[in-house]
Parts: structure tokens; sequence; C-alpha cells
């Protein structure tokens, strides 16, 4: 028997009061000289002051980010206590991978279910540009245990045993599976039997959407322009404007070589070792399908909004953007993790009594173009409703997705959040968000129109 839910305050419901985020920064660019709590701060201040907020009523701050900075230790209290929010304040940082942004949003709305808080500012944060490079094992070596004794025996450490990291490539490998991201878009894909036609086609339409909906303004109130510290401002997304040829000529797209075509072994040597999880033996006529171009680009941004009850929210006189109706989480094997879409949304769905049918939008992470149409794929296959039908309608991340906007990793969840407030701006009653992390856990979230 499923397990009843509490999404509310004794009835009273949480509440979006407005949100914000920064144009999405390709990694290396526009923001690679701004930190991660430098993007979260500016955010926060603006959602508040959009809102005309009195700081001293919030109580609560929590933040989502994968790759927390040691500048800023649980980020949450650096940003409260920098923005002069009431020292009282509780504030604590979450990291669930690239449910990450989602979590805090769950986390915050926990708190005002319970009664612990009564009103919270949620961040989501991300720096690719700004994650560390480290060297593995110096402080076991006694000449390299210090950065005195690092600097002093510097031109020997490779000799010495000591191993440099990139922290993004190795964040972005599973390490119960050995696989990279890239690797389980590419087992979903052979799995599912997915072509390279249809991963292009997807990720065609998650571009042309992102780009139109951009320059037609549809995202302008809730992106808050940064200014770098080289004077430049970035207003829009970053990826996507840079990747106009791409909507114009989207033959572009078959032109770009396979990332398995260039890997050690090829196509086979993934069937060799992950054959139990694609549930197929590798034949000749298998091609590899993921590319540079359908799967999202790596990126730095921030996104916050503010969370309260319904009744709270009304009696401060603040706006309502949307209820929080509540969410769900499903866990699939970390080589398949982008299908933990799929599940998730069915779980947000059996928590929240609601049916497929009854939602109008859906936004669904697209890390892979593999992973974001097979999770379609598992929904008309597992779950019998036909969600590709809806994603030919236009009611599948109708404003584009990660693809094309980028995926600031603990930042996604918030502005997938935005997204779905865009779907109840444009009429919707109900949208459906469903995100994928590496590791295999999904997580999913249901907000409806006040």
């Amino acid at each position: 028997m499923a397990k009843k839910i509490q999404f509310t305050r004794n009835g009273d419901p949480v509440v979006v009061v407005d949100a914000v985020r920064t144009p999405v920064g390709q990694v290396g660019k526009a923001f690679q000289k701004m930190h991660s709590f430098e993007l979260g701060y500016l955010v926060l201040e603006e959602v508040i002051r959009r809102t005309n907020l009195d700081k001293q009523l919030i109580d609560g701050v929590v933040a989502g980010e994968i790759s927390q900075s040691s500048k800023a230790p649980n980020v949450a209290r650096v940003l409260s206590v920098k923005a002069n929010l009431p020292l009282s304040a509780n504030a604590v940082t979450i990291a669930n991978n690239c449910v990450s942004g989602y979590e805090a949003i769950f986390e915050g709305a926990r708190r005002l279910i319970t009664g612990e808080n009564e009103l919270i500012v949620v961040v989501g944060e991300e720096s690719m540009s700004n994650m560390p490079i480290y060297l593995d094992g110096a402080k076991l070596n006694s000449k390299t245990a210090t950065v005195d004794k690092l600097k002093a025996n510097w031109a020997q450490a490779l000799e010495l045993g000591i191993k440099p990291v990139d922290g993004v490539e190795e964040g972005l490998n599973d390490p119960i599976r050995d696989a990279m991201m890239f690797t389980t878009a590419e087992i979903v894909a052979q799995k599912l039997d997915l072509k390279r036609a249809q991963l292009d086609k997807y990720a065609y339409g998650s571009y042309k959407k992102a780009y139109e909906a951009l320059t037609q303004g549809k995202y302008d109130k809730y992106l808050l322009a940064v200014t770098n510290p080289d004077g430049e401002t970035l207003e829009k997304d970053e990826y996507i404007m840079s990747k106009v040829g791409f909507v114009e000529k989207p033959e572009r797209f078959e032109k770009t070589f396979a990332i398995y075509e260039k890997m050690p072994g090829g196509l086979e040597a993934l069937y060799k070792k992950f054959e139990k999880f694609i549930g197929r033996p590798y034949d000749k006529s298998r091609v590899p399908v993921v590319t540079l171009f359908n799967s999202c680009p790596q990126s730095d941004g921030a996104g916050a909004l503010i969370l309260t009850t319904k009744s709270r929210a009304q009696e401060l006189g603040l706006p309502i953007k949307a209820i929080i109706r509540g969410w769900g989480y499903y866990g699939v094997d970390p080589s398949i993790m982008g299908l933990g879409i799929a599940y998730a949304m069915n779980k947000a769905l059996e928590n929240t009594g609601l049916s497929w049918s009854d939602i109008d939008k859906f936004e669904i992470h697209e890390a892979f173009a593999a992973t974001a149409l097979g999770s379609i794929m598992v929904v008309r296959d597992e779950f019998g409703y036909d969600l590709l039908s809806r994603l030919e309608k236009g009611d599948v991340n109708p404003n584009g997705g990660t693809l094309a906007i980028g995926h600031p990793l603990g930042a996604t969840g918030v502005r997938i959040l935005i997204n779905q407030l865009m779907n109840l701006d444009e009429g919707a009653k109900y949208s459906l968000g469903g995100i994928c992390a590496g590791g295999g856990v999904g997580g999913a979230l249901v907000i409806e129109k006040p």
C-alpha cells in the first residue's frame, strides 16, 4: 500500500513567491572569473529585491550545489550572512548530484511543512569553470604534505606519485559502474535502440525552441543580466546564442562525429563492458549515436526563489507564482542513470494523486537527447502513457531545455522550476518536471497554478 506523503502544513500549501536566474554561461567563457557563490549572491539579492521583501522576515536559506568550494563552505550560510539576513536564520547546503537544485527546493518545502521555517530563500548554483584540478595523494607524502613542502618539491611531484585529477572529469564518472555520463547516454541509446537521426532531431527541437523563446523575450522576466569582472554583460543564455547556425542549418547535427567513434575500442568495447545493462550482445550493425551536440554543454550559472506557505504569502501581500503540489524520487542503475526521469515522474504523480493526463506541460532534463527521449519512451512502454505524442504536440519543454540552455549542475533544478513557472504563465494548470542524476537517482516536481 502506497504511503501517504504530507505536502502541506495542515492543509496550507507551500508556494513559490518569485524566482530569478542568471543567464547560463559556457564553461571558460562569460562567467569563468566568477565563483558559484558570487553568482548565487546576485540572484539571492535580486529575488528579494523583486518581491520588496523585508530581509528580517527570512528565517532560512537552502542552497543546492555539487562542487562546493572551500572558499565558501556551507554556501547557504555564507550567502545568508553576506546578504545581511538575520543571523538567527538557519542555512543548509544540499548535494544530490544533478537533482541538487530540485533537492534544495524540496528541502525548503519540508522545513515549511514541518513548521521549522516560515519564509525560505532557495538558491541553486554551480561554476563548472571553477571546479578544481587537485593533487591526489599530496597529503600522504611527507615531501608534499603541506603547501610549503609541495612548493619546495614541486619539480618532483609526479615522481613522488602525486596525481593531478580534473574534478570535472572525475565527477562526471560514476565510481561504481566506472561509466562517464556520456557513456550512460550511449548505453541508454543502445538499450532502447534509439537512432542517431532521432537524437539529432530531438536536439534540434531543443535548440530551436530555446532560441525562439529567448529572442522573443519569453525568458526576460526571469533573467538577471550579469556583468562579469571584465565589464562584459551576459543577458541571454550563452551557449544557444552562439549556436544560431545549428538552428538555421539543422544538417550540422548530422555532420558531427559520435563520441564512441573516437573512444578506444569503439562501440564494441562499450558492449563488452556493459552488455548486461544494454541487454543485447554487440553486432557490427550497431553504430554509436551520442554526439557533442546531442549532449548538453558544461555550464556556469545560478538561480534563486522564495518559498513560504500560502497563508503567510497572503498575510504579507506577496505574489504567488505557483503551488508546490508535491514531488517524488526513484533510483535506477547508475549505468542507465538518465532513465531515472521517467520513474521519478511516475512516483511524483503517485505521491500527488495525479495522472499523466492531468499534466498540461512537462519539463524534462536533457543531459542528453538519448536520456530525455529514452525517458519519454519508458513512460510510453512501462506506464502506458504516450508522452511522445505530447512532445510532438509541443507540451514537453516548450521553451527549450538543457541541451540548448546548458547544465550548471546544482542550478539546473531551479532553472527547470523557472521553465515550469513559464508553463503556468502560458496557461498550464499543472507542470511536471523531471531530472536525472549521476548515480541513478531521479527527482520530479509537480507545481500547480494558484
